[in-house]
């Protein structure tokens, strides 16, 4: 032990010697639980734990350093700030009038805090640093293009090679990397770049395609409605923005059957078109049936939520449970639920969501990984879901009012941030998203920050022409 203290205090020395953009892939890299590649705890802390430690001290950094940049306003970023100011609130109100034990009241609020809080370190980093989102997207692009493959190795070869959750579907098996949402925002900019009919280069055509068979094969619904939605919303924005080309989209169009072909070869098809044909019928409630009903894990996760809301709303409509450790939550309070998942460690089906789907030998979660706005709603009450969804409006709203807003880094670029927030916003109805993982979404909203106002305002005036960014991979 002594000798692994030894070696953690000169590497935080050389840290405490990088750059500050070092230091956020660093700690960001810990924050995504090592991208996967490692297990999710070293000795017996989870690696998010030390990257939020790492991430305040290059926010430390930074806020004390002169910017070279002075970052704009932006209408989102005000909401929340005010956001921030309610998780404190709730923060202060789970200690001073709930009196929740102080250690737990912290681990229970350490995410959401610090997660939402990384937002304003981002922005300030790219103030201090002007090359450091580039930087950082350029790492992601790597790294992501590295591991897909072996996420799909992993599927081809039934064995796994990634520290992810892990289930068996149909003689699959089924995971979800952690890393998805940035493989998934670097397709957005591949994909409206290339509908822009900008070039696209070899290794972003191989990157786009395996976007696609790694979002195929997590075998989930919810992730394949919100591509596809936030797809037809590219779409629309880029027809909005007159940026769309018609032979780009035939293009798009024969690129996407050549990966459908490579799916069917595989075998894969069948599971993922039955997937996703199961999860657009569950948006037509006439069509429901007594076995659909069965299977419609969707319908659990809303009667999860409408549960939680209606224990807040009985509890404290304003700050609901604040910020309430599963391990303090009262014997008669768990003994109510009727919705939510097992406690990690029991032998219950973990696909189990109503306490009469077994024979209630199991003890049920007070919180959910299957659906944010339940975990939302208990921490923050009813008026931090109406902040979070106000913060997410503004961002919409503010995107498509600013239609000559220009990013350093391209058009491309801007509508993939975007895009992706979109998707990830969506999918709260289908994980975690904004509640676990939140360095992810501060990490866009802050690039998006980035985007500054332009109007043409004479009709002799040059039209802006947006170069190019460098390529991901150099």
């Amino acid at each position: 032990m002594a000798l692994y203290l030894s070696l953690g205090a000169v590497g935080f020395m050389v840290f405490l010697l990088l750059p500050p953009k070092v230091k956020a892939l660093i700690s960001f890299f810990l924050m995504m639980h090592f991208f996967n590649i490692a297990p999710d705890k070293v000795f017996g802390v989870y690696a998010w734990d030390y990257g939020a430690i790492l991430m305040l001290v290059t926010a430390a950094e930074v806020f004390f350093r002169q910017p070279v940049l002075e970052p704009r306003d932006h209408a989102y970023l005000t909401v929340l700030k005010v956001f921030l100011a309610w998780l404190l609130i709730c923060f202060s109100w789970s200690l001073l009038i709930y009196r929740y034990p102080i250690m737990h009241t912290i681990k229970s609020a350490r995410y959401m805090v610090v997660g939402y809080s990384m937002t304003l370190i981002f922005i300030r980093l790219f103030a201090v640093q002007t090359d450091a989102f580039e930087f950082l997207m350029k790492w992601f692009y790597r790294l992501t293009f590295v591991l897909m493959p072996v996420f799909v190795l992993q599927y081809v070869s039934k064995t796994p090679l990634l520290f992810t959750q892990i289930g068996e579907y149909e003689g699959a098996l089924r995971a979800i990397p952690g890393f998805l949402p940035l493989c998934v925002l670097n397709f957005w900019i591949i994909l409206a770049r290339f509908l822009s009919s900008e070039r696209v280069a070899v290794h972003e055509w191989i990157y786009a395609a395996l976007v696609l068979v790694t979002v195929a094969l997590t075998y989930t619904r919810g992730i394949y409605l919100a591509f596809i939605f936030t797809g037809g919303v590219l779409v629309f924005t880029m027809l909005k923005d007159r940026t769309l080309k018609a032979s780009s989209v035939f293009g798009a169009v024969l690129a996407a059957v050549v990966v459908v072909t490579v799916l069917v070869a595989s075998g894969a098809a069948g599971r993922v078109i039955g997937r996703a044909a199961n999860g657009l019928q569950m948006l037509d409630s006439s069509s429901s049936t007594s076995g659909h009903r069965k299977d419609d894990t969707f319908a659990g996760r809303l009667g999860l939520v409408a549960e939680r809301f209606s224990l807040v709303w009985a509890q404290n409509p304003v700050v609901g449970y604040g910020f309430l450790h599963e391990e303090d939550v009262p014997a008669d309070l768990r003994n109510g639920l009727r919705y939510g998942t097992p406690l990690a460690g029991t032998a219950a089906d973990p696909t189990a969501f109503s306490r009469n789907d077994a024979d209630g030998h199991y003890t049920l979660a007070f919180y959910s990984a299957d659906i944010a706005w339940a975990n939302i709603v208990i921490m923050t009450g009813c008026v931090g879901v109406a902040l979070l969804i106000t913060l997410m409006l503004t961002f919409v709203l503010e995107h498509y009012r600013n239609v000559d807003g220009v990013h350093p880094l391209g058009y491309a670029v801007r509508i993939g941030l975007f895009l992706q927030l979109v998707m990830a916003f969506l999918l709260m109805f289908d994980g975690d998203s904004f509640y676990g993982n939140l360095q992810i979404p501060a990490f866009l909203l802050a690039g998006y920050s980035l985007t500054r106002e332009h109007r043409v305002r004479a009709k002799s005036a040059m039209p802006v022409m947006q170069t190019r960014p460098p390529n991901l991979m150099t």
